[in-house]
């Protein structure tokens, strides 16, 4: 049995709250990090709001000609300056 998949936002939120405690307390502090991450995306249907994105990191390291072509995203974190953005 597989698990659910989860939508879009909240795998970014889990990429973003896991690289949080990474990026502080040492003497090199970066201020923004690049992602290249293959992904498994899709529509699904929701009852109550329509359509929502739904996108994970692939199921299984294998792939064979039945799976679903894997797809690429790209993300950028960066650091915004105290206060929020200008």
């Amino acid at each position: 049995m597989t698990a659910p998949r989860r939508s879009l936002e909240e795998m970014i939120g889990e990429l973003a709250e896991g690289l949080l405690p990474q990026l502080g307390g040492g003497a090199v502090r970066p201020v923004s990090i690049d992602l290249t991450l293959p992904v498994e995306a899709g529509l699904e249907a929701q009852a109550d709001a329509g359509l929502r994105v739904i996108a994970d990191l692939p199921r299984t390291h294998t792939r064979t000609d039945f799976d679903l072509p894997v797809g690429r995203l790209t993300l950028s974190l960066g650091v915004a300056a105290p206060g929020g953005l200008a």
